[in-house]
């Protein structure tokens, strides 16, 4: 297999964080296809495991669903930003927990067939707790769970978000071997 290549682009929508377009694609076979694409600059996602295995979600509202989730803190990568950078930053606004030692966790796809989005996943560990200082749009309520429970929580439905089910999986293993 070939992947297609892009013949066009029309942007249909300039937001705040996301760019909306209309690709052309022509394939291999010669045939071209509209496809929407909802551009994002990317994210990073923190799992913050304390010494009592304890993992930190936030809980915060979310209109896509119109509810509240609970997660993993987590954020929008700034123009330019590293993710590693991006994933220190976004743990100590949402939570105040600083960390001595971080490991990537690889990344996850929300959408791809969709969006561009990548999120960084990370695990954070040795941390140290001080004051959230979460953005003026951001109302977020914290807890800090044993992982063995956060995991049970993924499989029986309770965390339904993705980056925070697959970083917690990423985790979990992580932390056996």
């Amino acid at each position: 297999m070939q992947k297609p290549i892009q013949v066009a682009s029309q942007s249909k929508h300039r937001g705040r964080v996301v760019d909306v377009c209309s690709d052309r694609l022509r394939f291999a076979n010669g045939l071209e296809y509209e496809v929407d694409m909802i551009r994002h600059p990317g994210a990073a996602a923190v799992v913050a495991v304390d010494d009592q295995r304890r993992v930190c979600l936030v809980r915060q509202y979310r209109h896509g669903i119109e509810d509240f989730l609970w997660e993993i803190p987590a954020g929008k990568l700034d123009a330019g930003e590293p993710p590693a950078i991006a994933a220190v930053r976004e743990l100590a606004e949402e939570t105040g927990v600083t960390a001595r030692h971080w490991e990537p966790l690889g990344v996850f796809l929300p959408a791809p067939g969709l969006m561009t989005e990548r999120v960084h996943l990370y695990m954070a560990l040795r941390l140290e707790k001080g004051t959230a200082a979460p953005e003026t749009d951001e109302e977020l309520e914290q807890q800090w769970v044993p992982l063995e429970e956060a995991m049970r929580m993924v499989i029986d439905g309770r965390l339904d978000d993705g980056k925070t089910a697959l970083a917690l999986v990423r985790a979990h293993g992580r932390l056996q071997a």
